[in-house]
Formats: structure tokens, C-alpha cells, sequence
């Protein structure tokens, strides 16, 4: 999501600190897990808007996704008692992205994939704070079906909408943009925005309008020739003076020498703000900015968003970007330990345009089960407003935090479910790989599983392993030899191994 802030009053600093966790989302089934979600606030920042993605499984493999909505009116106090459905999908509704325009009405689009991978993207609006929408509207103006991503949109200062998608042009995946000039209900034929002549795909849009100047902005990753016959990707960025009818050549933004990917992008009326994460040494990545300083434009160097040193990565589905009307930029990041393969959201910002950054601190208030996918607004007070995908009760809920000191949370005041935990060491093995189980905070009272299951790339079931038939003290372990239920080995590749909701990733490696 991304909103241009208007207000030019004076934020006040939030003080530091993140509250209690709250849970945002209601999805209790079985079989089901929230992904992918958005966040916005409104205007004079008294409502946070979130939309998620719900997933629904068969095994490993989702079989329908859905779009819902959820809303706060006391800063993240508290939440509607039921998730409002927005979308049903056919199958696939998937990807939500929300902004809001000088009024406070909110637009949210999204893809959805009747065919598998292939579709097409819609927009909805609400006027009324959520409470109802619009039916939705095609964005994109392919005829029929295509294999599509997910579109990101942004209001401009005339209330004119504009979004941005990857879709084929020819064999590859290209970044095209369209604009909406009567409230998302029409858009206009698309446009190419990059500017890629290298046979491999660019995908991973985010958009901002910049203040003051109307120009749209977009960045997303893009191929670039590494060597002869070798592809790589870069972060880019790409600006319209136009209102989208045309767009710049491409701005590299990042200096890694291996992949670079999924930047984002913000701005007030004299800097351009982007980030990127891209590949260090090793299992290790790293989250850098870039900052282009307007009139004239001058790139700066690029900057550590947060040190890291060779025990944490910080992962490409992190690195959101918000801006408040003071400048101050604020940004949420996924953060893994590569040690102890934990997964955490932490913050940090920027008073100086992406120059420097604060010691980033966490933003979830425990450190088991996986914290992901984080996602980020602000309000015009400077206040910072973050969700992310938490396993915390085994399974994929959306949680939320603030240090806005209003926002006193009490997430922490309800039950949670313990925490199970699964191990595999080594993770990348050739003939065995020893399964470790143990819970956090406390032993479940309640009896096992009694099968470890294992899943192939595809989502296919390859293994069943059976698990002692009397409970047994915690943690124990069982081991794996990479063969089938068969007992022949499988081929090399990523595999799966899932004990209830608790899940681990191991790489089986050729016999030498």
C-alpha cells in the first residue's frame, strides 16, 4: 500500500517502543491461513484498514484463496468481530493492495486467477470506512486470461488512481501501469513501464505519487546481463511526469553482485526513497536504500537499512516502505536468525531521507513460530502501524503492533496456543537428516500427530513417518533417509516436512 500524505503540519516524533500484539484477523478453521496482508490509515489518521488474503489447503497445496477486510477504530485497540469478505475467489483471490484518496475512501485491488495462475486484476472502492463496496472493475484490459501478478496502487493529488502489474509480453513477464480518472470504475489501456530488453522476466511492482510534483513512481526488479549467457536481477526505478502515459529509462538502484530484488519505493516533494534486498555471501541477504536527491536529480550511495552481521539475514518479502508529512521514513523488515532459523519483524527510520537509520528494534513480542511478511503505514502524527503473517498459535494468522502509545494492545491478555516446533539438522543432507520436535512456551497437554508428512516442491506428498504411539518427553527426534514411502530414494531438490501446523524445509543433495 502506499498513500501520498498531503498534510503539511509538523509531525510530532513517535516515541519508541512497539505495544503488546494484538491479532487482526478471525480464521480459526482448520485447513485455512491469512497471507499477504495490506495495510492503510485514513487521512486524519483516527481508522487502520488491513486486508488479507485467506488461504484455503489440501495437504500443502492451496485450493481457493479469498480477500477479506478488517478495520480499527482506536488505534489498533481493537478490531471487527467478524473478517468482512470481500471477495470469494474462482478460484484464486489473492494479493490485496489498499490506498486511500484525499477523502478518505479506500480502494483496494487485487488479482484474481480463475485459471490457476492466469486472470486478471480488479479494483473495489468503499465510501463508507469499509462497511460496504463497489462491484469490482477489470484494471488490466486483456481480453482474456493472462498469466498475471499482483497490482499495486497509489492516489494521486487529483484523486486519480494509478496501478502498476507484471504481465507476459511475449515469453517474459514485463511491468505495465494504467491509470483511473473516475474512481477506479475505468482504467486506461496499459502502458509499458520498463524499459528490459533482456530475455527474462521483471515482476515485483511498488508504486508511490510524489508530492508536490504529481510524478508516479514505480520500482520492481529487472533482469540485467551478469556475464556471457548469465541473467541476474537488479532493483530499479522507474518515474512518470506524465501521470503514466510515459515512463523513464530505468534506474539501477543496487550494487550487489548477485540477486537484488522486491525494492520499494516512497517520497516527499524533493527525495525519492527506495529500498531493496539483495544477496550478501552465502545463505545471507541484505536490506540497503538508495535516496535520489530532486532538483537535480542526484543519486547518493547506497546505505545498510540495519547492520547485520553473518548470523542474520534480512529476507526480500521485508523492506516496506511509509513516509509521514515531515519526511521521516519508516520501514518494517523480516529478519531471519540464521542460527536458530527464526524468523522476526523489527523497525526502523530515517529522519534524514534515507541517509542514515536508526538500531532497528522488534516489533513482535515473541520469538517463536515464524514472524513474516511484514507490512507497513503511518499516520500524520509520524506514528508507525505494522502487520505481519505470525505462526505464534500454529498456524498463519495477521498480527499487529504500534508504538503509538494509544494503541495499548490486548493481545497479550489472550490464551495462546503453544507453540510446536520443528527442526531438521542438517537441513541440506545427503543420506539422513535427523527431525527434531519440541514445544514453547509449555509441552502441549494434548497428544501428538501421529505422522510426520513429507512434501515435495510441487506440494506433493512423498513420505509418511510414523511417530511413537505413546506420547514421549519433549523434545525427541526421528530421523529421515530421503526415500519415498516406497523406500527409493528421491531425487534431489526441496522437500517439506510437516507435523501439524509446525513446518521445516530440508535440501536433499545428489549421492556422490
Amino acid at each position: 500500500m502506499k498513500t501520498t500524505m498531503t498534510c503539511l503540519c509538523t509531525a510530532s516524533i513517535a516515541l519508541p517502543g512497539f505495544m503488546p500484539n494484538v491479532r487482526v484477523d478471525h480464521e480459526n478453521r482448520p485447513s485455512h491461513g491469512c497471507y499477504h496482508a495490506d495495510i492503510a490509515v485514513s487521512p486524519a489518521g483516527a481508522d487502520i484498514y488491513v486486508a488479507i488474503e485467506n488461504d484455503s489447503f489440501a495437504g500443502m497445496v492451496a485450493v481457493r484463496s479469498d480477500i477479506y477486510f478488517q478495520k480499527s477504530t482506536d488505534a489498533g485497540r481493537t478490531w471487527l468481530d467478524e473478517d468482512l469478505l470481500i471477495k470469494r475467489g474462482a478460484l484464486f483471490a489473492c494479493y490485496p493492495d489498499l490506498t486511500l484518496d484525499r477523502d478518505g475512501n479506500i480502494y483496494l485491488v487485487y488479482t484474481e486467477r480463475p485459471a490457476g495462475t492466469e486472470g486478471h486484476l480488479y479494483c473495489v472502492r468503499s465510501t463508507d470506512g469499509g462497511a460496504t463496496w463497489t462491484p469490482p472493475k477489470q484494471i488490466d484490459d486483456n481480453s482474456g486470461f493472462v498469466k498475471i501478478g499482483w497490482a499495486r496502487v497509489a492516489a494521486d493529488s487529483a484523486d486519480n488512481l494509478f496501478a502498476a502489474w507484471n504481465q507476459p509480453e511475449g515469453r517474459y513477464l514485463r511491468i505495465f501501469s494504467a491509470t483511473s480518472t473516475d474512481y477506479g470504475v475505468t482504467w486506461s489501456p496499459r502502458v509499458r513501464v520498463d524499459d528490459d530488453t533482456v530475455p527474462s522476466d521483471a515482476f515485483h511492482t511498488d508504486v508511490f505519487v510524489q508530492p508536490g510534483t504529481n510524478h508516479y513512481l514505480v520500482a520492481a526488479t529487472a533482469p540485467y546481463w551478469a556475464g556471457p549467457g548469465y541473467i541476474n536481477s537488479n532493483s530499479v526505478c522507474y518515474r512518470s511526469t506524465d501521470q503514466g502515459l510515459t515512463w523513464s529509462a530505468g534506474a539501477v538502484l543496487d550494487t550487489f553482485s548477485g540477486y537484488c530484488g522486491q525494492p520499494h519505493v516512497v517520497a516527499d516533494e524533493h527525495h525519492i526513497i527506495c529500498d531493496f534486498s539483495g544477496s550478501a555471501s552465502g545463505n545471507q541477504m541484505k536490506t540497503e536504500s538508495r535516496t535520489l536527491y530532486c532538483r537535480p536529480d542526484t543519486w547518493g550511495p547506497t546505505v545498510a537499512v540495519t547492520d547485520l552481521d553473518t548470523t542474520y539475514s534480512s529476507y526480500l518479502n521485508g523492506g516496506k516502505l511509509a513516509i509521514d508529512p515531515s519526511g521521516r521514513v519508516h520501514v518494517c523488515l523480516m529478519i531471519c536468525d540464521l542460527v536458530n532459523w527464526e524468523y522476526n519483524t523489527y523497525y526502523t527510520a530515517s529522519t534524514d531521507h534515507g541517509a542514515s537509520w536508526a538500531p532497528r528494534e522488534i516489533v513482535n513480542d515473541v520469538t517463536y513460530g515464524t514472524q513474516c511478511d511484514p507490512n507497513i503505514a503511518v499516520d500524520p502524527d509520524g506514528n508507525a502501524y505494522v502487520i505481519w503473517q505470525d505462526q505464534r498459535n500454529n498456524r498463519d494468522e495477521i498480527w499487529f503492533s504500534t508504538n503509538n502509545l494509544l494503541g495499548v494492545a490486548e493481545g497479550s491478555s489472550r490464551p495462546q496456543a503453544p507453540s510446536l516446533k520443528l527442526t531438521a539438522e542438517p537441513s541440506v543432507f545427503t543420506r539422513t537428516t535427523t527431525i527434531r520436535f519440541s514445544s514453547s512456551p509449555i509441552p502441549s497437554p494434548q497428544p501428538l500427530a501421529p505422522v510426520l508428512t513429507v512434501f515435495d516442491a510441487s506440494g506433493r506428498l512423498v513420505r509418511t513417518l510414523s511417530l511413537p504411539s505413546s506420547p514421549a518427553p519433549r523434545p525427541y527426534s526421528l530421523s529421515w533417509d530421503g526415500t519415498d514411502q516406497s523406500g527409493l530414494r528421491l531425487p534431489a531438490g526441496l522437500y517439506v516436512l510437516r507435523h501439524g501446523a509446525a513446518t521445516a524445509k530440508v535440501m536433499l543433495q545428489p549421492v556422490r
